[in-house]
């Protein structure tokens, strides 16, 4: 019976949070009910999306291994002491699109190749094996990376393996779904708490200098910790379409504070939220 009052609550405060704001003013001080309700909400948020990414993203990647692998023939690598070679694969090698450029030189050294002049010029993703390193440099960040091979490592593949190999992993939906999970509910809860930080202390700045309500900070954190709710949700469609609004969010949630803790609502009556209180003490 009390698992289903607190269902009934946190499903109506979900309901609530979009439209009443009435009732999120008099969610003021219920401080500990908004910080369950926040974790509820960043769950709802992160398995959405990581259904959402777990169907999308091993497709992708699997259209891209696809369209790179059809340039390249087959061939034999293999990996021993740290050192790679490659056989039945004319090189240099490189394979380059729009977005990303793929090169294999196993021919060559360290001491012969300069990673910094093979990406000059060039606004693309890259990686670049050699006999002793894998290069990468990143078109967003403009980071560049060189690792060693593991000498503890020594493995023969092809690209027949490599194939079989990349479709069990492409095919494990779960673990992907596990993975995104784990990173949208500590994405979001970072965002969505340290954002809100943000957009409470600048309301609670304009609230003092008018003549609205005198919400403390930590009230107005509390309320916001309900209205994210909105927002949350329009963006999160949006984005399904591939399509975004430039700080929509943000703009929204401040939107929504601002209505919420203005004169309007000095004189709201608080039965509601006394009898919901009584009922989850």
């Amino acid at each position: 019976m009390l698992s289903k009052i607190f269902i009934m609550y946190y499903l109506k405060a979900f309901l609530n949070s979009f439209y009443k704001f009435d009732w999120l003013h008099a969610q003021a001080d219920n401080s500990k009910k908004a910080a369950n309700y926040v974790i509820l909400l960043i769950l709802l948020l992160s398995f959405v999306t990581s259904v959402f990414l777990s169907t999308i993203v091993p497709n992708k990647l699997r259209d891209l291994r696809n369209e790179v692998l059809s340039k390249v023939p087959a061939f034999e690598a293999t990996l021993v002491n740290g050192s790679l070679s490659v056989t039945q694969l004319e090189q240099p090698f490189l394979y380059e699109d729009a977005e990303m450029s793929f090169g294999v030189n196993t021919n060559t050294s360290t001491e012969d190749f300069n990673f910094d002049t093979f990406v000059e010029g060039k606004d693309k993703d890259i990686l670049y094996l050699t006999s002793s390193n894998i290069y990468s440099y990143d078109s967003v960040t403009k980071i560049k990376n060189v690792l060693d091979y593991d000498k503890e490592i020594n493995k023969s593949f092809s690209k027949e393996s490599f194939i079989k190999f990349t479709d069990n992993f492409l095919n494990n939906y779960k673990l992907f779904f596990a993975i995104f999970l784990i990173i949208s509910f500590v994405g979001f809860s970072v965002f969505k708490l340290v954002n809100l930080l943000f957009i409470t202390l600048l309301v609670w700045i304009i609230n003092k200098n008018s003549e609205t309500n005198n919400f403390k900070f930590s009230q107005i954190y509390t309320i916001g910790l309900f209205a994210i709710t909105g927002p949350s949700i329009i963006v999160a469609f949006l984005r399904i379409f591939n399509y975004s609004i430039p700080f929509l969010y943000s703009i929204l949630s401040i939107m929504i504070l601002m209505i919420v803790t203005s004169k309007k609502y000095s004189s709201l009556e608080l039965e509601e939220k006394n009898i919901e209180t009584d009922i989850l003490k």
